[in-house]
């Protein structure tokens, strides 16, 4: 072997070393996220403020527990929140009771300028599964005291005090038998953030009345307090006027505190989302999808030019370790996006890496090839003669 091969055979594995670093920072950067839970006590009144990547969580104790006495579907949720203005599309989630499966949730989310309380994961509403919402910008402007009641009549859901809209079809339920968990500000999989101000919460195995939300409504606008909640018995009422430390209490008398914990960790993990259900008609999204093909065509292109100017017994079998070896890197930043909440884990995305590198190793044998194998060869004349 000459010198000049020699040296050409060490510039690939150099330039294929810049690549696999460079797409390992990319595909690993958590982009803006810290780690941080930035979830927060209002200073100058009762309540817990949410910015991005923020979360609180009970145990796993939500649901009916063993000898409640209660075996009704009468459920009212009552909640006072101020939201913020959506900065993309996508479900904010303001709570969710979730007891391990998606398709059992109960969940009260912003879409928008949209409150939406529903059960499941039909976010974009393909199936027609239940639910109830309200366009909070036909809303006075201010913080919202929304009430929601459900049972075997319907559902109802009140803004005020007074009713804005009613399903007498629909009945939603908490999952779980003692073994779902009330996430606030975010869904299990830390990817949902909500941004805003929540004053209060409460749960009631009851469905309260029109004179009980307007009542309410009006205790809360006078004193900006949800201890007027006690009178109800509620089983979960969380008045966020601690002020101080990482716990939220369960002031119904049930051991139900929120954590807000110093880290931002994913309660649960999904990797590789198909893609018909990450798909979004978006312009980013579609970017995307053609950075991630991109991406990985010089990773590619460079294994297989790094084999071939190598020599040894893989030099046949270049583009097909170029594949294999683009599915496994590719694969392993898809598994590490699913613990970060700022990222996505995506099956499209391994399917576009994969092949992109495919690409790659192809256009190594095509003209392409011999085109950066001459300037390899001139290059390292030039390192030789100096």
């Amino acid at each position: 072997m000459s010198q000049t091969t020699n040296v050409q055979g060490k510039i690939s594995p150099f330039f294929l070393l810049v690549v696999f670093f460079a797409v390992l920072f990319f595909g690993l950067n958590p982009k803006d996220f810290s780690f941080t839970n930035s979830t927060g006590w209002i200073e100058d009144q009762a309540g817990i403020r949410f910015t991005k990547y923020g979360m609180a969580y009970t145990d796993l104790n939500v649901g009916k527990t063993k000898g409640d006495p209660s075996e009704s579907e009468d459920l009212s949720v009552e909640i006072a929140l101020k939201q913020e203005k959506p900065q993309n599309d996508g479900f904010k989630f303001i709570f969710v009771v979730h007891d391990g499966r998606d398709s059992n949730q109960l969940l009260m989310a912003q879409w928008r300028s949209w409150i939406i309380l529903m059960y499941g994961d039909d976010y974009a509403h393909k199936r027609n599964t239940g639910r109830i919402a309200v366009d909070t910008a036909r809303l006075p402007a201010g913080p919202l005291f929304l009430t929601v009641t459900t049972g075997s009549h319907g559902t109802k859901l009140y803004s005020g005090g007074s009713l804005v809209r009613e399903k007498k079809d629909l009945t939603l339920r908490l999952p779980g038998n003692g073994e779902a968990r009330l996430l606030v500000g975010n869904s299990v999989y830390g990817k949902h953030s909500w941004v805003g101000d929540l004053y209060g919460l409460a749960f009631y195995r009851s469905t309260l009345t029109r004179q009980d939300s307007a009542t309410h409504f009006s205790r809360w606008a006078k004193e900006r307090n949800f201890a007027f909640a006690k009178a109800d018995k509620p089983f979960m009422l969380f008045l966020f006027d601690e002020r101080q430390g990482r716990w939220a209490f369960d002031h119904s008398g049930g051991n139900r505190s929120l954590n807000m914990p110093e880290k931002m960790i994913p309660l649960a993990r999904k990797p590789l989302v198909p893609p018909w259900q990450g798909f979004k008609p978006t312009r980013a999204y579609m970017i995307d999808l053609i950075v991630n093909f991109l991406g990985f065509i010089p990773f590619g292109f460079l294994v297989s030019a790094s084999l071939h100017n190598g020599g040894g017994k893989f030099r046949k079998h270049g583009a097909l370790i170029a594949v294999g070896l683009c599915l496994a890197v590719s694969l392993f930043i898809e598994i590490v996006q699913a613990w970060l909440p700022s990222r996505n884990s995506s099956l499209s995305d391994l399917m576009l890496n994969s092949f992109g590198g495919w690409i790659g190793a192809r256009l190594y044998l095509s003209p392409c090839g011999r085109l950066y194998d001459e300037v390899l060869r001139i290059v390292s004349g030039k390192i030789l003669a100096s």
